[in-house]
């Protein structure tokens, strides 16, 4: 297949897209689009076959299962290599089990774009602190937003335009290049990388009483045949009857009340709402290793600020000078925290005797906690279960699936972050303080890791193929099959078992993720072309 400029340029504008806040937000676009789950749907539509875009696509998603954006480091870019790795298998007519091979260096290339950027953003941090001395709050969002989003457009289109156009003509000429041995060989590369992302995950899940429904769900996939959905059922309603919830559990939320007296005195619903949405939109705008998302609250505050302070300027300035400080947590933890501290502000403007160091101990106590609990819930539970679900459907070509994925995230992401917003802002901090304390989060967690480990049992099961092509014959009769005679015999899917644990046990001992990769990598590799180990396909 050839590309032509307009595809290309497409594609890039994609990639552009969903490294950005739009359409759905910092975490809600990367969630959705930026995933190679959606991705390879949209690239499939630009090259002319969305169906095989979408399969190839929710593949290269399992590899990314284990990615993260917490703390503020990327291992791998996911969108990258979806995106990138979906065009060139389709331009090549790759199958899926090759395009995962694509996919990996390109992520990796992409990790580093992400880290540039993270490096570079941090000299914008000086520009932003001389517009807050000098009280000009709406040239704030100039610092946080515009002026990153330019240079990261620029260098983003150009590297995946460049990659994709003038790659092309490479990628055709080794597919066609590529023997029976070869494309033998990168099968089983495909059939082992997805136990990369799962091992991964279970860094954050696997713990506790949650390490045993890792084993059962792997149980009920490889002797029962659930499917992904299936499982997630199951074991979701085992995990709450597991965890167990009683009365006590929700006494705290119904001793919260609308504590805050005065709400909605000096700002609107809609001004908090636009904050609120500005925090969720461009939080990460400017993400950068000295403040984090430190500009980006403060820019989200400006909208409630310049109204609880439109005639004190020096209030206003010392207000921005405090809400541009280091912080990082949670996205809608954090619009929690915002309406925490734009109730402060109210409180603090109407003569309460609040010091600065009363916002800089609760966001500076709460960030870390809400960060736990909300980064485990949304990107290690929520992403993980949503994608593996419509994971399964995608990759039997149901081009709908990817579709229905991002509106269900976005549905349940919002309407969580908008009740986490008014729970903030009308109880106060010292009401979600006691929520914090109450325990009922540590439960949640504990249900979703549960949930999240039976999970990705299932996924071993279904997505990592790992079979040994050993046998003696005689006389054109097979007498032994080391797969069937041996593994198969003790359990079956034993092998893909044991990979994914074994990957699990090196990333937990301190390997880095891209060693891992590469290891398997160019292991299976060679295992494949010499023939030991049997072809995914």
């Amino acid at each position: 297949m050839e590309v032509s400029i307009l595809q290309a340029a497409l594609i890039a504008l994609y990639y552009c897209l969903g490294e950005s806040a739009w359409p759905f937000g910092s975490m809600g676009t990367w969630a959705t689009i930026d995933r190679p789950l959606v991705a390879g749907l949209f690239v499939g539509l630009i090259l002319g076959d969305p169906v095989q875009g979408t399969i190839i696509g929710a593949t290269i998603n399992i590899m990314y299962l284990g990615v993260i954006s917490a703390g503020g480091s990327l291992p791998s870019d996911s969108s990258m290599a979806g995106i990138l790795g979906t065009a060139f298998a389709l331009i090549g007519g790759l199958g899926v089990d090759a395009a995962l091979g694509l996919a990996v260096p390109l992520g990796v290339f992409g990790s580093v774009v992400w880290t540039l950027t993270m490096t570079l953003q941090c000299f914008l941090i000086p520009l932003a602190d001389k517009w807050v001395n000098e009280g000009k709050a709406s040239r704030l969002q100039v610092a946080n937003l515009w002026i990153p989003y330019a240079v990261k457009w620029v260098i983003r289109f150009a590297a995946a335009f460049s990659i994709i156009y003038f790659g092309q003509g490479l990628v055709v000429n080794i597919s066609n290049s590529l023997d029976g041995p070869i494309l033998n060989a990168l099968s089983v590369m495909g059939g082992l990388l997805p136990a990369v992302g799962i091992g991964l995950m279970l860094l954050t899940i696997f713990k506790g009483e949650a390490r045993l429904f890792f084993f059962l769900g792997f149980l009920a996939a490889a002797y029962l045949g659930l499917n992904a959905i299936a499982t997630s059922l199951i074991f979701g309603i085992i995990a709450v009857l597991v965890v167990g919830f009683s009365s006590e559990d929700f006494e705290a939320f119904r001793n919260i009340s609308d504590t805050n007296n005065t709400a909605y005195k000096l700002i609107s619903k809609k001004n908090l709402i636009t904050s609120w949405l500005d925090w969720e939109y461009y939080c990460e705008s400017c993400y950068n290793y000295e403040r984090m998302q430190g500009l980006g609250f403060g820019a989200a505050m400006v909208p409630v600020l310049k109204r609880i302070y439109k005639d004190d300027q020096e209030g206003l300035i010392a207000a921005l000078k405090r809400h541009t400080m280091f912080f990082n947590t949670d996205h809608n933890f954090g619009g929690m925290l915002l309406g925490i501290c734009t109730a402060m502000e109210e409180q603090k403007r109407l003569g309460a005797d609040i010091p600065d160091e009363a916002f800089v101990s609760i966001k500076s106590g709460l960030m870390g906690p809400c960060a736990g609990i909300g980064d485990t819930l949304s990107q290690v539970v929520l992403l993980p279960v949503l994608s593996v679900i419509f994971i399964n459907l995608a990759t039997g070509g149901a081009t709908w699936a990817p579709i229905a994925y991002t509106v269900l995230f976005v549905v349940i992401f919002y309407g969580v972050g908008y009740w986490l917003l008014n729970l903030g802002y009308k109880s106060g901090g010292e009401a979600v303080l006691k929520l914090m304390e109450s325990g009922l989060f540590d439960k949640v967690v504990k249900v979703a890791e549960i949930l999240g480990c039976a999970v990705m049992g299932a996924l071993v099961c279904s997505y990592v193929s790992f079979t040994f092509n050993v046998s003696i014959w005689q006389e054109g009769v097979e007498l032994f099959n080391l797969q069937t005679g041996v593994f198969d015999a003790i359990l079956p899917g034993m092998m893909p078992l044991l990979l994914t644990l074994g990957i699990y046990m090196a990333a937990k001992k301190g390997v880095k993720a891209s060693y891992i990769t590469f290891a398997i990598m160019i292991i299976s590799f060679l295992l494949g072309l010499a023939g030991i180990i049997a072809s995914a396909a």
